[in-house]
């Protein structure tokens, strides 16, 4: 057996100076630049503290102490003059619709017109005016701006987040103080202060570290598979005489041994990319930093080469110790049975998700349940007889799994018969059968199931046309090497589907609105639900 230290593996030349681990003067210069970064938006001088010039409170709905909310209003501290306005109205006192996307923003427009023509400037609002308004019961929350202190549609949305909380308490004035301060800290911000140009320091140092962590994780990662995948590259190499033998002498007429001979050669193409990719690692490997660059690539698609032919070469000696009944056959046998064990064992909880309400079952799904009941206790005794008789020698082992590939069929088509008809219950529409139909479908186990040589004929029959995935081959309308487990699964995902299609996610209702239903006013701001 060779051994990780065996001779024809490459080896740097003598002298040859490992590549060095230091982050490459790129990198470090992304370093350095968003550690400026973040400390020159930590390290800012304090912006300077305007107070409103003015604060003006029109509360229509009477929902605010107008003197206290003036007083906390008139404290508020922006980075130049303001005149502050605050208006709490119910837009249906002015005849305007609350479900009206614009209400609010249009109810604030003809308060304008009407009381306050001084917030206007033709058809703009008037320089240095900021308005926060508040439709306590509608739940609409409003900020708007002249053209010079107007904020970006973002900037309206976040004064808008601020609010929202506090106007979800109930807390009024708590609301408008919140918006009144969110908006004074992102008039004229230095652009070293924004969230924007914060988060990006931040994601550019993140990212920095991120990568240099990459690398070194990397390296590591690289280094840990190799090392857990030789022993099995060893144990492949140790038992290839035994897995080609294996396959030499399985029987040349059994329909379940071709789909294992297409499998190994797919194993001797494995061995040979193992090989090649075996030598492009070194064989003592680095300790400190790991392997680097397409040594990496090598010890990924190494390993999973190993893994596979590691599984491969099981299957190819346990298929030839069943179909010769040599060996650890009957562990073989247990592993074929295994997925319509599962099945068994699961049929109850299958069900069950498929009865509902049971006074919305119509006598045809009863009738279908009952059938389902009755064909799983038929295939646990057709198995318990089938193990009997091929332990005996009664039977081929050929025939041990063409009696399982015939309980599996008529198990699938009364799984298939519970799922119609749970379909028939379910669905709305025509639309709606053919996305319960359709529903994706992963059974947690079915990676080991499709080993079995069950699933490999099978499979093998589709891909030659001989059977449909539908069963074409004479096993109904539907075959799946676990039915019950498949059935099981489909009932959670359908339901899932048909609630997502049905219920599509939409609006949270915090989105922002702007505009006027007037088309000749075009002032800056936005409203939202909360």
């Amino acid at each position: 057996m060779l051994t990780p230290s065996s001779p024809g593996r490459s080896s740097p030349p003598d002298g040859a100076r490992p590549r060095s681990s230091v982050p490459t003067p790129s990198l470090l210069t992304l370093l350095v630049v968003a550690l400026l970064m973040a400390l020159s938006a930590a390290l800012a001088p304090p912006a300077a503290a305007v107070p409103p010039s003015d604060v003006t409170i029109d509360d229509r709905a009477d929902a605010v102490d107008d003197e206290a909310l003036e007083d906390r209003l008139a404290a508020t501290d922006f980075r130049r003059e303001v005149d502050l306005a605050v208006l709490v109205i119910d837009v249906t006192e002015l005849d305007i619709p609350a479900s009206r996307d614009t209400a609010l923003n249009d109810a604030v427009l003809a308060h304008a017109k009407q009381e306050r023509p001084e917030w206007m400037d033709g058809d703009k609002w008037a320089d240095g005016r900021v308005i926060i308004a508040l439709d306590p019961e509608n739940r609409i929350l409003g900020t708007y701006g002249g053209e010079d202190v107007k904020l970006s549609a973002g900037g309206f949305e976040n004064v808008q987040d601020e609010m929202r909380d506090p106007a979800q308490d109930r807390d009024w004035e708590g609301a408008l103080v919140a918006g009144a301060e969110e908006y004074a800290e992102l008039l004229d911000q230095p652009w070293w202060q924004t969230t924007a140009a914060i988060g990006g320091a931040l994601a550019a140092l993140g990212a920095a570290a991120a990568t240099v962590l990459g690398i070194i994780v990397g390296r590591r990662n690289a280094r840990a598979r190799v090392a857990s995948a030789r022993p099995g590259w060893d144990r492949v190499r140790a038992e290839r005489a035994e897995t080609e033998a294996a396959a030499r002498t399985l029987p040349a007429h059994s329909p379940y041994a071709e789909a294992v001979l297409d499998r190994y050669q797919r194993y001797l193409t494995g061995i040979e990319k193992a090989e090649q990719l075996d030598q492009q690692i070194p064989a003592t490997l680095p300790w400190a930093w790991g392997l680097r660059g397409h040594q990496r690539r090598a010890s990924k698609d190494f390993s999973r080469q190993v893994e596979r032919l590691d599984a491969i070469d099981d299957d190819v000696i346990a298929a030839n110790d069943l179909l010769h009944r040599i060996g650890d056959w009957r562990s073989a046998w247990e592993r074929e049975q295994a997925p319509l064990r599962d099945s068994l064992e699961a049929v109850e909880g299958a069900l069950m998700r498929s009865e509902g309400d049971l006074s919305e079952r119509s006598p045809e799904e009863q009738a279908a349940v009952d059938a389902l009941r009755e064909q799983c206790d038929r295939t646990e005794a057709e198995m318990n007889r089938l193990t009997r008789q091929l332990g005996q020698d009664e039977i081929t082992p050929d025939t041990a799994l063409e009696g399982l590939d015939t309980l599996t069929a008529e198990l699938s088509e009364r799984a298939m018969a519970v799922r119609e008809l749970g379909i028939s219950r379910m669905a709305e529409d025509e639309g709606e059968v053919e996305l319960l139909r359709d529903a994706s479908v992963y059974v947690e186990d079915e990676e080991v199931y499709d080993r079995t040589l069950r699933a490999r004929r099978h499979q093998r029959l589709v891909a030659d046309g001989a059977a449909g995935s539908d069963g074409a081959d004479g096993y109904g309308t539907f075959w799946h090497v676990s039915p019950i487990l498949w059935l099981n699964t489909w009932h959670s995902q359908a339901a899932d589907e048909l609630e997502s299609h049905r219920n599509p996610s939409g609006s949270s209702g915090t989105s922002s609105v702007s505009g006027y239903s007037s088309s000749s006013f075009s002032g800056a701001g936005s409203s939202s639900r909360f």
